[in-house]
């Protein structure tokens, strides 16, 4: 939790509105979602303007919530991004950076 609300500093410092998503279905957990972050464009167009971001703080980075959101959501999102401990990579489609370039996203 001070990882994701350092994150929220650095995102909110640079400007950016912040939201998120949850979805929670008792009745099915494959259906649960959880998304720390939903970044706007500055420019908003008919698609593809929203960015997820989750916050990852251990070395252990798992991101089923955002693999499931991804799915659910392709043709209005643009590029993902999850922030961690580890360098930059990019694995499926996923922007995985530095915990500390999230002021620059």
């Amino acid at each position: 939790m001070v990882t994701e609300n350092a994150v929220a500093q650095l995102l909110a410092a640079s400007g950016r509105k912040l939201y998120f998503y949850s979805r929670n279905d008792p009745s099915d957990r494959k259906e649960r979602i959880e998304i720390d972050f939903l970044v706007a464009k500055s420019k908003l167009a008919r698609k593809n303007n929203v960015s997820p971001v989750e916050v990852k703080s251990g070395k252990r980075v798992r991101h089923a919530s955002l693999d499931k959101f991804r799915a659910k959501f392709s043709d209005w999102l643009a590029e993902p991004f999850l922030f961690h401990e580890g360098d930059v990579r990019e694995t499926a489609g996923l922007k995985c950076l530095p915990l500390y370039m999230a002021a620059a996203l």
